[in-house]
C-alpha cells in the first residue's frame, strides 16, 4: 500500500531507510555528488540569539514606551513677526525635580527660526500646563516642543 518500505515518514529523513539499503559504492557516489548533510549548528546559534535578543527587545520596548516626561501640545499662536506663543502640558514621572524643555519655532518652509530652553520648576500638580513665548528671527507659523528632560544638577 505504501510501497516497498511501508512507511509514510515526512521531513528530511524520509529517505534514510532507502539510502541505507543501497550498495556502499552507490552511497559514496551520492555523498560525493550531493554532499552529506552535517549537524545543524544554526539551530543552536538561533536559540542563543533568541535567548539574548528577546529579553533585550522586551526591555527596550518597555524603556522607550515609559519616558521620564511626556509632552502634549495644546496650542501655538503667532504674536508678531518676532515671536510666537506656545502652550503645552508636561506630564513627568517625578514632578519633584527640575526639568528643562527645548521649544522651537518654524517658518512656512519648516526652517527653525527660533529656539529656547525653558526651566520647569518642581510642582505638586502633574501634569502641568506651561505657556511660553519663543523669540524668532523671522515670522513663525508653528511651534513645538523638541524635548523635555530632567535638568542636570
Amino acid at each position: 500500500m505504501f510501497g516497498k518500505f511501508g512507511s509514510r515518514k515526512a521531513g528530511p529523513h524520509r529517505f534514510k531507510e532507502i539510502f541505507d539499503e543501497l550498495p556502499r559504492e552507490t552511497q559514496e557516489l551520492l555523498n560525493s555528488r550531493y554532499g552529506v548533510s552535517g549537524t545543524s549548528y544554526w539551530r543552536y546559534l538561533a536559540l542563543v540569539a533568541l535567548a539574548i535578543g528577546l529579553p533585550w527587545l522586551m526591555w527596550s520596548a518597555w524603556y522607550h514606551s515609559n519616558p521620564a516626561a511626556r509632552v502634549t501640545l495644546v496650542s501655538f499662536t503667532p504674536i508678531d513677526d518676532r515671536s510666537i506663543e506656545i502652550t503645552f502640558d508636561l506630564d513627568r514621572k517625578d514632578s519633584t525635580i527640575d526639568h528643562t524643555c527645548t521649544l522651537i519655532a518654524r517658518d512656512y518652509e519648516k526652517n527653525v527660526v527660533g529656539e529656547i530652553d525653558i526651566p520647569v520648576a518642581p510642582s505638586a500638580t502633574n501634569p502641568v500646563e506651561i505657556t511660553a513665548t519663543i523669540p524668532t528671527r523671522l515670522a513663525a507659523v508653528n511651534a513645538g516642543v523638541l524635548e523635555c528632560r530632567p535638568s542636570e544638577r
